[in-house]
């Protein structure tokens, strides 16, 4: 029970940190890319990619450890639906991180 615990807000802790630092800390402690570098160098940088796919696996994950029995990543089909919606939001929001817009996404595929 103990374990579970920490597990969450270790999880808890981490989104907080990585969303609400300063894009420029965020980049170079979690290598979050902001809005500009998502739009420019995404397709070149399989790492931001990569990055990407974890923090929404991760929240996925927060989602269900706080007891809820649904999985809002079914939802998508391919990781290509991540990116292309993650292009969208950018240019959207060129002054946003990515860690921003994985939570929007996580929040809309809840919504569904």
């Amino acid at each position: 029970m103990r374990a579970t615990f920490i597990s969450k807000l270790a999880i808890g802790l981490f989104v907080a940190m990585t969303c609400f630092a300063k894009p420029a800390l965020a980049q170079t402690t979690f290598g979050m890319p902001d809005c500009g570098e998502w739009t420019k160098l995404s397709k070149d940088r399989p790492a931001d990619r990569a990055w990407l796919l974890g923090f929404i696996s991760g929240l996925n994950v927060f989602y269900n450890l706080n007891g809820r029995p649904d999985d809002p990543l079914a939802k998508i089909n391919s990781n290509l639906q991540i990116y292309a919606w993650m292009d969208n939001f950018c240019q959207k929001n060129p002054l946003s991180t990515t860690g921003l817009g994985g939570l929007d996404l996580h929040r809309e595929l809840i919504k569904k």
